[in-house]
């Protein structure tokens, strides 16, 4: 069984191109689930219309009673989904019409994938959208496991390329808190186990624009230490089910960080370098060298 979850809010206009790419799939969905978190236009009311036009009787719509914020709905949204194999997404992207049947035939065929990413084609609209740069794996292979431990805490892709074997969401309640994403914390599992794997395809025509929820930057020293206290967080957290060597180094390494960006010690960030390995992505050794020299 299929299982596609997907969290809504204000999404009313692009709403209708997502929906329409998801019920064009050459190989539906057995189920979608929507769960909107208390949106102030008219997107439920498209939302039902929309699958009471098309007979949609697999489709099914939720609202919320008060605003949960974005991972929680997701997370809750999570926990209704009957399948096997769950696929993630957004309300304003446009899927390409075999990403389901791709992806679903090289997790079928493959038992030890437990959560399978893929590549996305950003386009852009508005006037500030954030530029996608997503890591380019060296590689023609189509189908590739995920063997670098370190890069468990930050997710290669957005959340909405993501499929997964719902044996992932048993431990999902232990380690999920609050404003943590949902996505990021199902890749982590998944590559700490061995079993994440990146379908090096574009399936969704990934739409960036000036209210996208990953468009949203902070450029103050406390919002950094705030997101990497955040990451920590969860890292302690998953160490007390996986006893890895790399989550113990990675622990030492965010202390250092967190406290070398508290205290603008640019030297303690650059002595770093010779543990840039334990960085989920090098390029982010620099952006803590950024932080700690801005003003």
């Amino acid at each position: 069984m299929i299982s596609l979850v997907m969290a809504t809010y204000n999404g009313e206009k692009y709403l209708y191109e997502q929906l329409d790419s998801i019920r064009c799939q050459t190989m539906p969905p057995d189920e979608v689930i929507i769960c909107d978190d208390c949106s102030k236009d008219s997107t439920v009311n498209m939302i039902q219309k929309y699958i009471d036009k098309y007979q949609l009787k697999h489709w099914n719509v939720y609202e919320n009673e008060k605003n949960k914020g974005y991972s929680k709905n997701f997370s809750d949204a999570l926990k209704l989904a009957k399948g096997d194999i769950i696929f993630l997404a957004d309300q304003d992207d446009i899927w390409m019409l075999d990403k389901i049947e791709k992806m679903t035939d090289i997790m079928t065929s493959n038992e030890s994938i437990e959560l399978l990413a893929s590549n996305v084609k950003p386009f852009y609209m508005g006037s500030d959208p954030r530029k996608v740069n997503y890591e380019k794996l060296k590689t023609k292979k189509e189908v590739v496991k995920i063997e670098n431990k370190a890069k468990w805490i930050k997710p290669m892709r957005p959340g909405c390329s993501m499929c997964f074997r719902n044996n992932l969401l048993v431990n999902y309640d232990k380690l999920w808190f609050e404003d943590y994403a949902h996505d990021a914390l199902l890749w982590g599992m998944a590559v700490l186990k061995g079993t994440a794997y990146l379908y090096n395809k574009d399936t969704i025509n990934f739409r960036r624009h000036d209210t996208n929820a990953s468009s949203r930057v902070e450029h103050k020293n406390a919002n950094r230490v705030n997101k990497l206290s955040k990451e920590y967080r969860i890292i302690e957290k998953v160490s007390t089910f996986r006893n890895d060597k790399i989550i113990k180094k990675q622990i030492r390494l965010y202390k250092e960080r967190i406290r070398a960006i508290k205290n603008k010690n640019t030297l303690g960030i650059i002595k770093l370098v010779f543990e840039i390995n334990l960085y989920s992505r090098k390029r982010y050794w620099l952006t803590d060298i950024y932080y700690c020299l801005k003003n």
